[in-house]
């Protein structure tokens, strides 16, 4: 070893050592992404979800399992399992719940159980989102404060009140090395939020949750008029439009048809 490279060597190890922070900046823990199969919903309306459009039509649901060093990260938990095992599916206010496939079941094809997921991350209260959340029972919540303090119908509590919750107050950064980032888009619900993710080879993403229903309302800019503050919605749309500037990112609309068979589904993944 020539004398050059051990000093090269003692200044990285030092490095390394004296700076633990900026080592973890520059190789974040993020290992992998699961993209999740978690029901369909067939509407009655399309137009209640996408002003402009008119009579029936389609929604997928999805969820996103992350695998970090520090833990594994569940993004929604979509239609209950329950849901499977009718074959007519599920009447909802708005048309109809269908599930073709459990998500305990595609969490045992990756080899995991509910209680290895460390947190159980929302984008908002609805029940196609939050319709396995009592699969996680030693999960901790990661949602935002003004979701956790909205009363639910009947003034009941939307989430579990047993459950671990840290309840954000804006961004938040999950594991601290900023490879999972929540980000506060407010509107269609009082807390929703949308999650940054950055894998180290595909690169970042930003999942919609229902702050963006379908391409046509990214594309167009609106937001459906139902939503809990219409004029917040579509600030939030704004909100994720810098983000993905930022950051470089793509926007991945989970509720989006055309968008189902251009992901790669479990137990495949994205790296």
């Amino acid at each position: 070893m020539t004398k050059l490279t051990m000093v090269l060597a003692s200044i990285l190890a030092w490095f390394a050592t004296a700076h633990p922070v900026l080592a973890q900046q520059v190789r974040p823990g993020i290992e992998r992404l699961y993209v999740l199969y978690c029901g369909e919903i067939a509407l009655n309306d399309m137009g209640r979800f996408s002003p402009g459009f008119s009579g029936p039509g389609m929604l997928t649901d999805t969820c996103y399992l992350i695998k970090h060093a520090q833990g594994w990260l569940l993004w929604d938990t979509g239609l209950g399992d329950a849901v499977a095992a009718m074959p007519a599916g599920q009447p909802s206010n708005a048309g109809v719940w269908r599930n073709k496939k459990t998500l305990a079941s595609q969490l045992a094809e990756i080899g995991i159980k509910p209680s290895d997921v460390r947190y159980l991350a929302l984008s908002h209260s609805h029940g196609d989102h939050v319709g396995n959340v009592d699969l996680f029972p030693q999960a901790t919540l990661l949602v935002q404060k003004a979701e956790y303090d909205w009363a639910g119908p009947n003034n009941t509590q939307r989430f579990p009140p047993a459950m671990k919750a840290i309840k954000a107050d804006g961004d938040h950064d999950v594991f601290g090395d900023g490879s999972v980032m929540l980000i506060a888009t407010p509107g269609h619900s009082p807390g929703h939020q949308c999650l940054l993710v950055k894998l180290p080879k595909t690169g970042a993403l930003l999942f919609s949750g229902d702050a963006v229903h379908t391409k046509a309302n990214w594309d167009l800019k609106r937001a459906p008029t139902q939503n809990f503050d219409h004029a917040q919605s579509l600030r939030a749309l704004d909100r994720m439009a810098e983000v993905l500037k930022q950051h470089n990112a793509e926007l991945w609309i989970g509720h989006e048809p055309t968008e189902a068979p251009k992901r790669k589904y479990a137990p495949d993944y994205c790296e």
